[in-house]
């Protein structure tokens, strides 16, 4: 997951350049880790959402009421204080005086270090909320490259097998082998179909804590009929609804490709990481592609042909599939 851990890395970067700065140069880099965050999708999908979420926080009340000389008060949330420094970032950056603020958290009379302890006990916490974020992120994506792996080397010919045994519950087949493997690597609450205010998810872990694993399960079969790529958006807006609905800026849809065919996935990343994702209504959704039926040797299979999904493939599909190839 080197692409979260260079993101990480950069930001820690950014954090010592606005901890370091004189009083002079303070705004300028403040601006500077404020543009790198909205021009990062996966950071700028997180602070989406924390705009959107906490609704019952409005940041500029907040403030007002909770602010005063040598004192302050958090919102009881790590989301909520996260929204708060959020909003102290983007003002700061477009030409507010920190100074402003910066009596609640220093009695120093020296301009330089009333800065860095105002950034120490705002600018720190947040940056540390987004690196959280971006490290949990790859935790489960590790999760899921290693269940990829597995079974296309272990389980394949043996769950393809109990799939066509029973293809009318074959999502199933594969949503329980996927959720028994997340059990194991110690999600522990990997429940099936809970409910949420969009309908169902095929997996959701920790949904009794306070950090919902979101993550859609979906079949890709030409020969069977309805399970094309249309079939395929159909998850990738139950995985963007879902995340909305827990509150989460991240979402995972696992297609288990069940057909001769190499699926390629789009992608928001010029870089082009492992798994492709997009970012869409302040969600980074992760494409993870799980080759599920046994292959041919490489020197029998012939010249491959992938089906090439697009952006607008999964984010705004034809309603009609019979235009599915």
């Amino acid at each position: 997951m080197r692409y979260e851990h260079n993101l990480q890395a950069k930001l820690k970067q950014k954090y010592g350049l606005v901890y370091g700065a004189h009083h002079d140069a303070y705004k300028h880099e403040i601006r500077y880790l404020r543009d790198f965050i909205q021009k990062s999708p996966a950071l700028r999908a997180i602070t989406e959402t924390l705009e959107n979420s906490n609704t019952e926080i409005n940041p500029a009340e907040w403030v007002r009421d909770n602010f005063r000389t040598r004192s302050f008060s958090w919102p009881d949330t790590e989301s909520g204080r996260a929204k708060i420094i959020w909003w102290f970032i983007q003002r700061w950056a477009d030409g507010a005086d920190p100074f402003g603020v910066a009596q609640s958290f220093s009695v120093s009379k020296y301009l330089d270090v009333i800065l860095r302890e105002m950034t120490e006990q705002t600018v720190r916490p947040f940056v540390e909320y987004l690196m959280e974020q971006l490290g949990s992120a790859s935790e489960v994506l590790y999760m899921l490259e290693r269940f990829a792996r597995r079974l296309e080397w272990f389980d394949q010919a043996e769950l393809y097998e109990k799939y066509q045994a029973d293809t009318k519950h074959g999502e199933d087949t594969y949503d329980t082998h996927l959720r028994q493997f997340l059990f194991d690597q110690g999600i522990d609450y990997p429940f099936s179909q809970p409910k949420s205010a969009s309908g169902q998810v095929d997996v959701a872990a920790g949904l009794d804590g306070d950090d919902p694993l979101v993550c859609e399960v979906k079949l890709y079969d030409t020969s069977r009929k309805g399970y094309g790529v249309p079939y395929v958006a159909k998850g990738f807006r139950q995985a963007l609804d879902y995340a909305h609905d827990y509150g989460k800026s991240v979402a995972y849809l696992v297609t288990f490709n069940l057909s001769d065919q190499g699926l390629q996935m789009p992608t928001d990343e010029v870089t082009k990481p492992w798994p492709p994702r997009l970012h869409v209504e302040g969600v980074t959704v992760y494409l993870v592609t799980v080759h599920a039926k046994p292959r041919e040797s490489a020197s029998k299979r012939g010249q491959a042909k992938p089906r090439v999904v697009t952006r607008e493939n999964l984010v705004d599909p034809q309603e009609d599939e019979a235009s599915e190839d």
